[in-house]
């Protein structure tokens, strides 16, 4: 299960979603929170009250990888994979300025 929140949670929280085996993300952005809820097939609701099983996503996987110093959450196999993200890293910026128009020639 994922838990996802465009506000904080507390450590407490975080401890006790953990201990069931939930993995919480904390203070998402509010596009990301849109494109997650169109690809996973759920709904965003505003309080644990609102929460029903017919208003849950799907995804095949989640997973936390560290590439670098950051931190990034992979969601994959959803219900409706209408788009992707590609992340793109180089050791500066001229070099991902050169990647980035490569993608974009070759999507073209």
């Amino acid at each position: 299960f994922l838990v996802v929140n465009m506000k904080g949670i507390d450590p407490p929280s975080l401890e006790m979603l953990a201990r069931e085996g939930i993995m919480a993300l904390r203070r998402a952005k509010r596009r990301n929170m849109e494109r997650l809820t169109l690809a996973s097939g759920g709904v965003a609701v505003n309080s644990v009250e609102a929460l029903e099983p017919s208003i849950l996503g799907w995804a095949g996987e989640v997973r936390e990888q560290s590439l670098g110093e950051e931190k990034y959450t992979f969601v994959e196999g959803v219900k409706n994979p209408t788009s992707c993200t590609v992340l793109i890293k180089g050791p500066n910026s001229h070099s991902i300025n050169q990647i980035k128009d490569a993608l974009r020639d070759g999507l073209r």
